[in-house]
């Protein structure tokens, strides 16, 4: 296959040659000029895949330059780098004809992704402009080919844009396949990834399938449709797949049918050395008009692939780099348990009782899963508070009991800069809200304390009454139960308050005690 081509233009030497290095290595034949005059020369006697032009250079600015090349080449696909001032001159660049902008100083990754997200909207551009050539040979059909293809170009670059914008793997997926189907008129789509710790195939998300096929189908490299795509690393449609020889038989994937195209998602190496991981694979069947699928479709979803693949690969790695910066600060709450006895585990009581509570109020996983970390983060602003009163015996005073109320507070400080977060840190900072506005840190009352919040208080109170503290011994599971209902509509929230007293009718072997010894503590008569 041909490299693609590449026409550098920027005066700074240093970076000239930097971009230059760097697209080489990931397979671009890369021309570089040095200043604009011999740029646009070498614009006028060739034609390139993609121009990279610097918009700040002497005597020719790279607005003139852009200009210069595209009256002698229209459809050129120019990136512009800008380093200076704002962004208003790379915006004015992209109002007239530039595909996309990058900064200096510029990431490496961004810049590779930039241009491969160029290079394809060049290669589709380029079938664009040979269908065009071929219009008087079949001027009916090609005129319908010509539109189908100028709107998948503008499908798949808004699909890019889009899926590429979010670092939650969940709603890449979402958009993906609702995107895919709405475009395409499916009945079916299913994206399955492969599993990090099995390698097994797993379906991720899917529309036109039941719960119990998307939880049954687990899939090996070479195993039935998907882990023969996977595998093989090539795209296949097949006319009616119910009818195919190779795969009319098969015990697994039983809900396609009819006409089938399976496309594999493949995250290209970045480095010399690396090799193109498979991660997964995109499969449709079944267009709601009954047309049967034809190679433009291939080609439209082996595009949205190579989108998807970047984007899924991202989000991937950034949910690996949230669940690092997890286990590093939990680390710390650990280390708050390690020097006070008697509130070892007591996060992880905090978190059961309050995950039931959740349960039982039918909160939505994305609600359950913010609950969840801000439990196990609750008391981290407690590393900041002086040991002698986390383990005082007796009552605090009022300039210890101050410092004790400034835990909360010290915590969101400290989770602050992990902007993923965010959610999380706001049950951090209202867990000590009371439901009638005389808690802290700011007093918040009723229902504008956040439904997390609430529920946090609930349990974490709790645990803290049936389990020994160096200022009390532990109550009775009874006696606590009692108090969480003198203080409903005061302390607590009613609603609360009645679904985690439903919760230890229903789960009474939930409740567990913290502090140096687990087993059940003597409860105070």
């Amino acid at each position: 296959m041909k490299r693609a081509s590449i026409l550098v233009i920027d005066d700074e030497q240093i970076i000239g040659n930097l971009l230059k290095d760097v697209l080489s290595e990931r397979g671009y034949e890369v021309t570089y000029a040095d200043d604009p005059k011999s740029g646009m020369a070498l614009a006028k006697e060739n034609e390139y895949d993609i121009y990279i032009v610097d918009l700040k250079m002497p005597h020719i600015d790279g607005i003139e330059v852009m200009r210069n090349i595209k009256s002698s080449h229209p459809d050129a696909v120019i990136v512009v780098q800008t380093g200076f001032g704002t962004l208003e001159t790379a915006q004015e660049a992209l109002r007239i004809g530039a595909y996309d902008y990058i900064t200096k100083p510029f990431d490496i990754e961004k810049l590779a992704f930039t241009v491969a997200k160029a290079h394809s909207f060049r290669r589709l551009t380029s079938e664009n402009r040979e269908l065009l050539q071929r219009l008087e040979k079949d001027k009916v059909e090609l005129e319908k080919r010509v539109r189908d293809t100028a709107r998948d170009l503008a499908l798949i670059y808004q699909i890019g844009r889009d899926i590429s914008s979010s670092l939650e793997l969940a709603d890449v997926l979402r958009y993906l396949v609702e995107r895919i189907t709405s475009i395409l008129n499916l009945e079916t789509c299913v994206i399955l990834l492969v599993e990090k710790e099995t390698g097994d195939l797993v379906v991720k998300a899917a529309q036109g399938v039941s719960r119990e096929d998307i939880e049954k189908t687990r899939l090996k490299s070479g195993e039935y449709i998907s882990g023969y795509v996977l595998k093989e690393r090539k795209s296949i449609i097949i006319e009616d797949i119910n009818k195919d020889p190779l795969f009319a038989t098969r015990t697994k994937e039983k809900y396609y049918h009819g006409s089938f195209i399976s496309v594999p998602l493949i995250v290209m190496a970045k480095k010399e050395g690396e090799e193109d991981r498979p991660i997964g694979v995109i499969n449709i069947a079944n267009k709601k008009s009954g047309e049967k699928f034809d190679l433009f479709a291939v080609r439209l979803l082996e595009e949205v692939a190579i989108e998807a693949a970047i984007a899924i690969d991202n989000a991937r790695l950034y949910t690996s780099l949230e669940d690092t910066y997890i286990r590093t600060v939990m680390s710390l709450t650990s280390a708050i348990d390690a020097k006070d006895h008697y509130t070892r585990s007591h996060s992880e009581n905090v978190t059961d009782y309050a995950l039931a509570i959740a349960a039982e109020l039918e909160l939505s996983n994305k609600e359950i899963e913010h609950i969840k970390k801000a439990c196990q983060l609750h008391d981290l602003g407690k590393i900041g508070i002086h040991d002698h009163i986390l383990t005082k015996p007796g009552k605090l005073n009022p300039q210890e009991w101050e410092e004790m109320k400034s835990h909360s507070m010290k915590g969101v400080e400290i989770l602050e800069p992990l902007h993923f977060l965010g959610d999380v840190i706001e049950l951090i900072r209202e867990h000590h809200e009371r439901f009638d506005g005389t808690g802290y840190p700011d007093g918040t009352k009723g229902e504008k304390i956040p439904l997390g919040a609430r529920i946090i208080a609930v349990g974490d109170a709790f645990d803290a009454m049936i389990s020994e503290r160096p200022y009390h011994k532990p109550r009775s599971i009874e006696d606590a139960k009692k108090e969480l209902k003198n203080n409903s509509g005061t302390q607590f929230d009613p609603k609360v308050v009645e679904a985690f007293l439903r919760v230890l009718e229903k789960q009474p072997d939930i409740i567990s005690y913290s502090g140096e010894n687990k087993e059940k503590p003597q409860a105070q008569k």
